[in-house]
């Protein structure tokens, strides 16, 4: 078991680093453009994508399995395993079916990592350390992505397949050491215990049919309000993250490596916004803050939309800038939708943020897989008003409908 003395980073967070790459960096650029340009289909780019996150709903399932068969190694690693050989199947196919099939896996395999590598933490090191080696687990993470658009930069004009094998091929030696310095023995945290606050990602696998039996009563509470204007604000964001490459490139003339640049950018602005966004939410409290990042990444749709219509001087260097609002928007959403989760429910603490990453995902897929033929039949400024609606409609709902004071959570579960 570590323990407190011991550094805490760890040489198994290379995996966290290998998964980040792969699916929060290169693929989410790379996977659309070889979609549209091997199947000519704008609507399967929204079917893969829909795929990649429905396999994401699996984590609740595969914390539950972790804790209770007590297999970290096995799913941490194993969820590895099947995000490389899922990533180095893509290019490979030419059919949608076998693209639901890795994306889907890839989605399980994603879970799975992310999933088991924050119980790696949570149930096996004292509770005073679980932010800070959570934190450093998400920064490797959010290095890997940094490293992930910058490679998908260098192939977005030509072999792309072969950026996509590169990015497959670095989950071998995170295989060979993610293995060093796992934890062994019997987990020291009570299974199921609330690891506090934290990230989304911390807790998504805090969910039970229990919580869910009581979504009916959780919708009458200030903090139902709450899951729909989270539901609204994923809703409307979903469309962009599926397509933004091909939306900047056929929308604004910006070619995909320079969007992936600019997002490179961005991620690594939002590891310091994520630090920051914590003592902000301490200062002006979550309600205020999620109200401040609903608004940001408003007005960078809005911008999106203002330069999708109007041809002025500085065009390509403001779509930029709107794409980065939305992206940046994120560390303030993640931090202040956690906090008002875990501070509105009526459930507990747990099942209430495992909810909410529930409901997020969710309508992350029914807004992507819609986003589809309406994509097709319509085009991008579709993406661009969805994204408005959505994030008009999550404001207005917490403005009118969340406390101004937060309230305080119970804290059994």
């Amino acid at each position: 078991m570590p323990s407190p003395r011991q550094g805490r980073v760890a040489p198994w967070y290379a995996a966290s680093a290998s998964m980040g790459l792969v699916a929060s960096g290169l693929l989410p650029v790379l996977l659309p453009l070889l979609v549209a340009q091997v199947s000519h289909r704008l609507d399967f780019v929204a079917y893969v994508t829909g795929a990649y996150n429905l396999g994401l709903l699996a984590a609740p399932l595969i914390g539950a399995l972790a804790e209770r068969s007590q297999a970290y190694r096995t799913l941490f690693l194993g969820g590895l395993v099947v995000i490389g050989l899922a990533t180095a199947g893509i290019p490979a196919v030419s059919d949608l079916a076998p693209w639901l099939a890795m994306g889907i896996a890839l989605g399980v395999g994603t879970a799975a990592v992310t999933v088991v590598g924050n119980l790696l933490i949570v149930d096996f090191v004292p509770a005073v350390e679980w932010e800070p080696r959570l934190g450093w687990l998400q920064g490797f993470s959010g290095a890997g992505q940094v490293a992930g658009l910058l490679l998908a930069a260098a192939f977005t004009s030509g072999q792309m397949a072969l950026g996509i094998w590169l990015a497959a091929a670095t989950t071998l030696p995170a295989l060979v050491i993610g293995r060093i310095g796992l934890p062994v023995g019997q987990p020291t945290v009570k299974p199921h215990a609330s690891p506090g606050l934290g990230t989304l990602p911390h807790q998504a696998h805090r969910l039970s049919w229990a919580a869910l039996s009581r979504l009916p009563e959780v919708l009458r509470h200030p903090f139902g309000r709450f899951l729909l204007s989270w539901f609204a604000c994923n809703l409307g964001s979903a469309a962009l993250f599926a397509y933004f490459p091909l939306l900047m490139r056929r929308s604004f003339g910006i070619d995909p490596s320079l969007t992936a640049t600019s997002y490179a950018v961005s991620a690594t602005l939002g590891t310091a916004l994520f630090v920051l966004a914590g003592d902000w939410a301490g200062r002006f409290g979550d309600r205020f803050l999620y109200l401040v990042a609903v608004a940001v990444r408003l007005m960078g749709f809005a911008l999106l939309g203002l330069m999708l219509l109007l041809a002025v001087p500085g065009r390509t260097e403001l779509a930029l800038l709107g794409f980065g609002l939305i992206t940046l928007a994120w560390p303030l959403l993640s931090v202040a939708g956690t906090g008002l989760a875990a501070r509105l429910t009526p459930i507990g603490e747990g099942a209430a943020i495992g909810l909410l990453s529930a409901i997020g995902a969710l309508a992350t897929v029914i807004g992507t897989v819609v986003a589809g033929p309406v994509v097709r039949e319509l085009g991008y400024s579709a993406v661009l008003v969805a994204g408005l609606l959505g994030m008009i409609v999550a404001g207005a709902i917490a403005r009118g409908g969340l406390p101004l004071a937060d309230a305080v959570a119970p804290r059994s579960e």
